[in-house]
C-alpha cells in the first residue's frame, strides 16, 4: 500500500456566463465578442473549447481567450494557460502556460496558483521542476482555503519536496483539505494513522477514515477496508466482510482488490475453490500491470487451471512479471525457455532466468538448479 501522491490536477474550464444552447445564442455571443465584450469572448471561448452549443474548435477558443487575456481578464488568462499546458488549439508550451497562469494568479485566481504549483512540481518538456516554487504557489492557494492546494502542500511536506520533511505539517494541511471533503486528503490521513506518520499509530482511527471513503464508493478505500477486515487491523477480523469489500473494489476496476479476490478463489479461503473465477480476477489485475497477478495467471495458463492450457500465454505473462522482478515468474519463465514451452527453446536463457531467481532467494529456483545439473 502506498500513500496517495500529488494529484495531476484535471482542470475544468469555468464559464463566466451560462452555456449557450442554440445556434442563435452562439451567434449573439459571437457578435458581442467581436464587438469587444470581454465576458462574451470568454464565454464563447468556453463554448468552443467544450463543444457546448457549437462544434468544438480549440484553435478558435484559444483565439478568444487570448483577446480577453490580453485585456487582463483573469478567467481568460487561466483558460489560455490551460490550453497551452495541454496543447488545446495551440502548440503545447509550458513556459507560455506559466506566463498566463502567473498573470491570473497575481489577480488572486486560486486555480491558477495551484496549477502553477503543479507545473513546477511535475516539470515537463523544456520546463524544469522547481519544488520550492511549487511549494510557494501551493501555499498561496492553500492559505486562501483551496482544498486541492492544501492537499498538494501537505504532500510536499510528506515527501520532502521543496521543504523539510514534516509529517505533522503534512497532516495539518491534509486535515484542512479533508474538512472540505477532499477524498485524497482523507485517504492519506488514514494512512498516517495506520503507519504512525506524524501521529500516534491508531489503526482504529485509520479504519474510520478509510470507511468514510468506502461508504461513498472510493475503490482504494474499499480495498483498504477489506484488507483491514481480512487481518483484523483496527477492526474485528471478518474474512466474509473483507471479501465483500474486495468484491466492490474489484468491480470498480481496482487491481489490488482483483488480485485479492483471485487469491481467495484460488486457495478456497472462505469460499468454494473456483479456479475459473480465480483466473478471471487474476487476468483483470494482470492487465493492469500487477506482477503477482501476471505470474499467477501465467501459472494457471501453464497448468490449465480455470483456463484452457496455453503455454504461449503462460510464457507471455511470466515474462511480464519477471521483467518487474517477480522471482517466481523468473523461475517459471526460465523453465519455459529451458524446455521450449510457449517460446523458442533456449537452454542458456532458461538457465539465466533460473539462476537469477535463485540468487534472489527463490527456493523453487534452487531446486530446479539442482535438477538441471
Amino acid at each position: 500500500m502506498k500513500i496517495r501522491l500529488l494529484t495531476l490536477v484535471a482542470l475544468c474550464v469555468v464559464a463566466s456566463v451560462a452555456m449557450a444552447q442554440t445556434a442563435a445564442d452562439i451567434a449573439s455571443m459571437r457578435k458581442d465578442a467581436e464587438a469587444g465584450n470581454i465576458k462574451a469572448q470568454v464565454a464563447l471561448g468556453n463554448c468552443l473549447l467544450s463543444g457546448k452549443g457549437v462544434s468544438a474548435n480549440h484553435a478558435e477558443a484559444t483565439k478568444w481567450f487570448a483577446k480577453a487575456a490580453e485585456k487582463g481578464n483573469a478567467e481568460a488568462q487561466f483558460n489560455l494557460a490551460f490550453c497551452y499546458e495541454n496543447g488545446y488549439g495551440v502548440t503545447k508550451n509550458l513556459n507560455e502556460a506559466v506566463k498566463w497562469y502567473t498573470k491570473a494568479a497575481e489577480q488572486g485566481n486560486v486555480l491558477a496558483m495551484n496549477s502553477l504549483g503543479h507545473l513546477y512540481d511535475a516539470g515537463g518538456e523544456n520546463f524544469d521542476k522547481n519544488y520550492r516554487k511549487a511549494v510557494e504557489w501551493y501555499r498561496k492557494a492553500a492559505d486562501k482555503g483551496y482544498a486541492p492546494a492544501q492537499f498538494n502542500l501537505g504532500s510536499c511536506y510528506y515527501l520532502m519536496k521543496g521543504v523539510d520533511q514534516d509529517y505533522a505539517e503534512a497532516r495539518k494541511w491534509w486535515e484542512k483539505a479533508a474538512a472540505q471533503g477532499n477524498n485524497a486528503a482523507i485517504y492519506n490521513l488514514g494512512y498516517c494513522y495506520l503507519k504512525g506518520d506524524g501521529v500516534e499509530k491508531d489503526p482504529a482511527r485509520a479504519f474510520g477514515y478509510f470507511k468514510r471513503l468506502a461508504d461513498v464508493g472510493d475503490a482504494r478505500a474499499l480495498f483498504e477496508v477489506g484488507r483491514m477486515y481480512s487481518v483484523g487491523e483496527g477492526v474485528t477480523q471478518d474474512n466474509l466482510v473483507a471479501m465483500d469489500y474486495f468484491t466492490k473494489s474489484a468491480e470498480k476496476g481496482f487491481g489490488p482488490a482483483q488480485l485479492a479476490l483471485g487469491r481467495y478463489y484460488d486457495n478456497g479461503v472462505f469460499v468454494d475453490r473456483d479456479f475459473e473465477k480465480a483466473a478471471n480476477w487474476y487476468l483483470k489485475a494482470a492487465e493492469q500491470g500487477i506482477a503477482e497477478a501476471q505470474y499467477n495467471i501465467g501459472h494457471m495458463y501453464y497448468n490449465g487451471m480455470g483456463v484452457t492450457k496455453d503455454l504461449e500465454e503462460a510464457a507471455k505473462w511470466m515474462d511480464r512479471a519477471a521483467q518487474q522482478g517477480n522471482v517466481s515468474a523468473m523461475t517459471g519463465l526460465g523453465i519455459c525457455y529451458y524446455y521450449g514451452h510457449g517460446v523458442k527453446r533456449d537452454k542458456n536463457k532458461g538457465r539465466e532466468w533460473i539462476n537469477k531467481a535463485a540468487i534472489l532467494g527463490d527456493e523453487y529456483a534452487k531446486e530446479v538448479q539442482q535438477s538441471l545439473r
